[in-house]
């Protein structure tokens, strides 16, 4: 009886839509992924490419195709689906590895722009360059529930948003922010009425009043997330933050004071063998997490990728 009770459990586990998918692997030679936005009415999945900039589409069965190429977006990091307005939203920029690096654009390029789903028509390309005198790398952008953006600048001190009229502004910028290195990466709109950031190398995350963003301070919590990366906000108001730099670890923290303090309640395990991980998408209920293998880069010993994934996030309570 138990053995047969296995083999209905092994049977119904191989079954299409029984089974829950765990990674998607998909072959993209020299892209190098870093940001991953998910279309849920279609169930597409978007990759951006810090290498050359093309923005590609990826379906369930790991089959990855070009979606934008276009050697003027030099390298595209973080992105976002806008699913009201059918639309894809692109941090672009040029601070480190792209092939087609130029004098004109290293560490000045600071462009978002914005891609019809259906057919990858450009219909946004929004110049933040020169809202703020400095270096720039825009790394991710998060929208609040009027259809604002908001996006991080590592190389400058500074939070821009662009409104529902596509007028650019610097929204916040604080000493918090600053970093000799790469300094604000992931971001995330809180229902609660704060905006929260996370900053690279120091591996703080930073609280925001979004009525006045003159208001910034640091969270209270128990850890550090020096390599802090990709963040969102789930549907119970928990904050999920990646952090990379040799951690490779998904982590889920919890407020009960509109994020003056948090606790971490729950963290992904090394069983899950995360590779350099980067950015989040939810595809509905589920989240994801991109697995960028970024680390490879900087390092000339290691053999160059052509495989890359991305991965449901499954916590296990702290």
């Amino acid at each position: 009886m138990i053995n047969r009770l296995l083999l209905l459990i092994l049977t119904l586990a191989c079954m299409p839509g029984v089974a829950q998918i765990k990674r998607v692997t998909f072959t993209a030679p020299k892209v190098y992924p870093e940001g991953i936005a998910i279309d849920a009415s279609t169930n597409t999945t978007y990759v951006s490419s810090v290498k050359t900039g093309t923005i590609g589409k990826i379906d369930r069965q790991g089959t990855y195709s070009e979606f934008v190429r276009d050697a003027g977006l030099k390298s595209t990091f973080g992105m976002k689906v806008d699913a009201k307005k059918k639309l894809l939203w692109v941090c672009v920029g040029d601070p480190n590895y792209s092939v087609y690096k130029s004098p004109d654009t290293f560490k000045k390029m600071a462009r978002v722009v914005a891609y019809e789903l259906t057919g990858g028509k450009k219909v946004k390309d929004i110049d933040l360059s020169g809202l703020y005198q400095g270096n720039h790398f825009l790394n991710d952008l998060a929208f609040d529930s009027q259809g604002n953006v908001y996006i991080t600048d590592s190389f400058s001190p500074v939070i821009y948003k662009i409104d529902t009229k596509d007028k650019a502004s610097v929204w916040a910028t604080n000493d918090l922010f600053k970093a000799k290195d790469v300094g604000l990466n992931g971001i995330a709109v809180h229902p609660s009425g704060v905006l929260l950031v996370a900053h690279n190398t120091d591996g703080s995350i930073l609280r925001i009043d979004m009525k006045d963003p003159a208001k910034v301070q640091r969270v209270k919590v128990q850890a550090f997330f020096p390599g802090a990366d990709g963040m969102s906000v789930d549907a119970d108001g928990n904050l999920i933050v990646v952090q990379n730099k040799g951690v490779n670890t998904v982590f889920r923290l919890s407020s009960t004071d509109k994020w003056t303090s948090a606790k971490i309640t729950g963290r992904t395990t090394p069983d899950d063998l995360l590779q350099n991980p980067t950015t989040l998408a939810w595809n509905n209920t589920e989240l994801f997490v991109l697995n960028a293998k970024l680390n490879e880069i900087s390092d000339s010993t290691m053999k160059p990728s052509t495989e890359f994934s991305f991965q449901k996030v499954e916590f296990v309570s702290r």
